[in-house]
This record gives structure tokens, C-alpha cells and sequence, in this order.
């Protein structure tokens, strides 16, 4: 029978065995999710850095962007910055062609630097998704390095019953040709389970070694849980060995709960509701 039980993110990150490397990838609240993540440890005294391995937004503010030429730049700027609690992000530059983009630094370089400070967490976005709920990848994304423990691919609920257009996804002509979705089509439950374990998909690049936490982020109402439900049901009833868990909420609440398994899922089995509403309201 499934089980849901409330998620405490700072608690299943500390259990992560080292070298403690999580990437984010996907839409629908990454980057929200990265800085709420990096505030939280830094606020337990627990040494955090924020960096991507491809653009990024630079207008987001207290970002703490430090643009860094080569790794040895870095594991000089990380050494400096040890223990001080405020957010540090680190970027190759201002992108020359959009200049409210910043630059990723190379997978390569955090896999070393996060061999140099095990005891560091380092919080990756791996791709972009133009400020959707859900993105069609092209065949170099995303770039993963490949010390990841963790990866999240993040799914913005709110995708759910939209039309497949770029109004709303990313890249829709992309999940149109691996999905076989027609463009203007309603975005269902069932399109984005194939988007997300298509072999071309979300999980293309995730390390063998790593484990996968799918998050369903804008749960903001809990009439809205029966659907996030039969979502993670179906991740689940996958049966992806990296998959133990998906967690469903709210970045901006910070409210979050997950779903584990034992035995076989239904996809469409709604997990006691009222269980779940106490969550939220509240």
C-alpha cells in the first residue's frame, strides 16, 4: 500500500552520502526550490553553494552570482567563503548574447570541487526551461555532473490540463516528437509520465549511481492532491530502481509531503485525501 507521510528536505539531505552533489532539472519552480534549499541549510550552519551548468536567470536578487575563470579560481573562492552563511552562487559570466542570462561553469569542475569539500553541499541547476512548468530536453540536456548523489526533476502541477503550446511548455515541438502529443493538445497526467521516463526524457543523463526524487511542485489547494496523487502513483508504478520516493507541495508554502511505495501502485488510486488535506489546511 502507498504511504504519505510529510517531507523534511533538510533531514533527507543530510542523510546523502557524500559527496553531497544534488542537480535540479525540469520546471515549474526549480530555481525557487534551489535558493529555498541553500537558505535552509545555511541556516542549520551547514556549509552550501549554489552553481548551473548552463544559463540561468540574472535578475533573481540576492542571488549572490560570483563569476569564476577556472577551477582553481573557485576552490579559492570556496575556501574563503566557508562557513558564511549567504548564499554564493557560482557562474562563468554574463551571457554576451542575453545579458540577463548568466553562464554555467563545467559539470567537471564541480566534480572536483565537491572531491575538495566533501562536507559541502552543492545545489546544481541542470538546465533551463524559459520560466514553464515542463520542458521538452534537447539531446545535450541536461548536463548532470557526474558526482550527483541526488537528482530532482521538478514538475509544475499548474502544467496539468494546459494546452501543449509554448505558452506552457517549454520546447513543446520537442515533447510533441518524443511523445507523439499533438501541439495544442491538453497536457495530462498520462503525457507527462511518458515525457518524464522517455528514454530521451527528464532522466536521460542521471548517473547510475545517483538516486531520483521527482518533485510536483504548485500543489497550492488540497483539492488539487487527488491529481498530484495519481501523478506520483504513476512515477512510482514505473518501478525506476533510482526511484524510491516523490515528493508533492509547495515551494512558496513550504509545505511538503511524500509518497513512497511498498507492493504495486495504481495510478489512478487516490491515497486518502483527508490524510493529505491536513497538510494544508491548517
Amino acid at each position: 500500500m502507498p504511504t504519505l507521510t510529510p517531507f523534511n528536505w533538510q533531514k533527507f539531505l543530510r542523510n546523502l552520502p557524500f559527496p553531497r552533489v544534488v542537480t535540479l532539472i525540469g520546471g515549474g519552480g526549480k530555481t525557487g526550490l534551489l535558493y529555498f534549499l541553500l537558505n535552509h541549510l545555511q541556516a542549520l550552519g551547514m556549509e552550501a553553494v549554489a552553481a548551473t551548468t548552463t544559463k540561468m536567470s540574472g535578475l533573481r536578487s540576492q542571488s549572490g552570482f560570483v563569476e569564476v575563470k577556472n577551477l582553481t579560481e573557485a576552490a579559492e573562492l570556496l575556501q574563503q567563503r566557508r562557513q558564511r552563511p549567504e548564499p554564493l552562487t557560482l557562474v562563468g559570466g554574463r551571457d554576451s548574447q542575453q545579458p540577463d542570462k548568466m553562464v554555467g561553469i563545467p559539470g567537471a569542475w564541480l566534480d572536483q570541487l565537491a572531491t575538495e569539500f566533501p562536507n559541502t553541499f552543492f545545489l546544481i541547476e541542470g538546465d533551463g526551461s524559459a520560466g514553464r512548468s515542463l520542458k521538452g530536453h534537447l539531446a545535450h540536456e541536461p548536463v548532470i555532473p557526474q558526482s550527483t548523489g541526488l537528482v530532482v526533476p521538478v514538475i509544475g502541477f499548474d502544467v496539468l490540463g494546459a494546452s501543449l503550446n509554448s505558452n506552457n511548455v517549454h520546447r513543446p515541438e520537442r515533447v510533441t516528437q518524443m511523445t507523439g502529443q499533438p501541439p495544442e493538445s491538453t497536457v495530462t497526467i498520462e503525457l507527462v509520465l511518458r515525457l518524464l521516463l522517455h528514454p530521451e526524457g527528464y532522466l536521460r543523463r542521471c548517473p547510475p549511481h545517483s538516486q531520483i526524487l521527482p518533485f510536483i511542485n504548485k500543489v497550492e489547494r488540497a483539492a488539487a492532491l487527488g491529481q498530484a496523487q495519481q501523478l506520483a502513483a504513476g512515477i512510482l508504478a514505473s518501478q525506476q530502481a533510482q526511484i524510491k520516493r516523490v515528493v508533492m507541495g509547495s515551494t512558496v508554502r513550504q509545505e511538503f509531503y511524500c509518497l513512497t511505495s511498498k507492493g504495486t501502485l495504481n495510478p489512478r488510486e487516490n491515497i486518502r485525501p483527508s490524510q493529505a488535506r491536513r497538510f494544508y489546511d491548517h
